[in-house]
């Protein structure tokens, strides 16, 4: 009778001194039996852990938010949610959300490179990324817009690469209770923070 060998699939590598993953070799890591998931930057693997509440709550009303803007103004564009990615060669990100105008997809061709604006709904496990590695990576991808939405602060950060900067680099505006988040992509779209976290913080 034939014995059947197990095969060991190899746990994935964290440390850049060790490993850099292709995007190709990334999409054939097995998917973490958690709720957790993985990102891909420059090579590199992040484990990603899985969100807080009130984060489902603020999606969907930036989400209810974004789509009457479009619909009623009639701009052109698609809005993107998980499991929807930017990716390149070596990186593979997923944003909360995100906006892509029709004018950037016929840029882009068949992968989605950038976004116009993308949304990022922070979590006590996930602020700290959000606000560093993965928001550089942003800024490298040429994002135009980032959307940060703490629930922590009750605050809505809205940035926007910097100009006139000697290296690559954000500027921040934040909006706080009493005040309404502007976009400089969509013009004329403003979020009431007070209205977005009523109720949940």
């Amino acid at each position: 009778m034939p014995v059947l060998e197990k095969i060991e699939v190899a746990p994935p590598v964290f440390s850049p001194l060790l490993r850099q993953y292709t995007l190709e070799e990334f999409w054939a890591l097995p998917e973490p039996e958690d709720r957790t998931h993985y990102e891909l930057i420059g090579g590199y693997l992040f484990m990603v852990p899985p969100p807080d509440p009130p984060h489902g709550d603020v999606g969907s009303r930036m989400n209810y938010s974004l789509i009457t803007f479009l619909a009623a103004h009639d701009w052109p564009g698609d809005v993107y949610h998980p499991r929807e990615a930017i990716y390149i060669d070596s990186t593979y990100v997923e944003p909360d959300m995100m906006y892509v105008s029709h004018e950037l997809r016929a840029r882009m061709g068949e992968r989605r490179t950038s976004a116009d604006i993308v949304f990022e709904y922070l979590s006590k496990g996930t602020a700290n990324y959000d606000r560093t590695t993965k928001a550089d990576t942003y800024l490298a991808l040429g994002v135009r817009e980032l959307w940060l939405i703490d629930p922590e602060t009750v605050t809505i950060e809205v940035w926007h690469p910097a100009v006139e900067a000697a290296f690559p680099e954000w500027e921040r505006t934040i909006y706080k209770r009493g005040e309404r988040a502007e976009s400089r992509v969509l013009a004329g779209w403003r979020v009431s923070v007070d209205e977005l976290f009523k109720g949940l913080v």
